[in-house]
């Protein structure tokens, strides 16, 4: 079974590797697949998703995976399950945002997206990575998710705030109720209150859904308590393959 990993905005696929390590020693039937968000210039946010399930389809030939998503990744994990479910055995849901509920907040959450992907073209990108890990999400911890400045493309980066905004994304919970026969698992932070509440609404309102807290985390949960992360999702994937 492959388990396809979403990184989150600002990221790289090699964010992952340590954990995808750490999940496939674990598991001799599974493998992590990085995927590369970067990898076209996708023209909408359909594009992305046609193309991604196409690759899916292309390379598991029919059988069904895992999606691992974080942050934004999470976010299109989210949406993946919930138009394509038969291409998913289940999904981990990492810090994601269910979506925006009225044309008010899109348009306001697009105005500020729009805005970061100007400054990316524009702005010494060190300082706009510094701005960003200063931002309240990451519940006052620096970044301890590997990053290595030389693989970040601005111009990739400033379409990325375009494509995959928010304000591009219908809001998922109606879509997620609906599910019945895809598991999924919703991971957040203990010091991350606003994710956490995401999750224990989601997890309320959504027969399919588990939430788990990990302690001594904030937004960048995978990274800052790694053990007990792959600890809870490896349990999770444990359940799957016995289904």
């Amino acid at each position: 079974m492959r388990i396809w990993c979403l990184h989150g905005s600002l990221q790289t696929p090699s964010v992952w590797k340590a954990i995808g390590d750490a999940i496939e020693s674990k598991f001799e039937s599974v493998k992590v697949e990085e995927v590369n968000l970067y990898e076209n210039e996708y023209e909408s946010f359909g594009h992305w998703r046609a193309q991604f399930y196409k690759k899916v389809e292309c390379q598991t030939k029919g059988q069904p995976s895992l999606l691992l998503g974080y942050s934004m990744g999470g976010r299109l994990a989210m949406d993946a399950v919930v138009n394509k479910p038969a291409l998913w055995r289940g999904g981990i849901l990492v810090g994601a945002d269910p979506g925006l509920i009225s044309d008010d907040e899109r348009r306001k959450q697009l105005q500020k997206d729009l805005k970061w992907a100007r400054r990316f073209r524009t702005e010494d990108i060190q300082e706009l990575l510094n701005e960003w890990d200063s931002l309240p999400v990451f519940c006052g911890r620096s970044n301890c998710a590997r990053r290595e400045i030389s693989e970040l493309d601005s111009e990739k980066i400033s379409r990325f705030f375009d494509v995959f905004s928010k304000a591009r994304q219908p809001n998922m919970l109606p879509m997620l109720r609906k599910l019945k026969n895809t598991p999924l698992l919703y991971i957040s932070g203990s010091d991350d209150l606003k994710y956490t509440k995401f999750g224990q609404d989601l997890a309320t309102h959504c027969l399919q859904i588990r939430h788990e807290i990990i302690p001594q985390a904030g937004h960048r949960v995978p990274w800052e308590n790694q053990d007990a992360f792959v600890s809870e999702v490896s349990l999770f994937i444990g359940s799957v393959l016995q289904k």
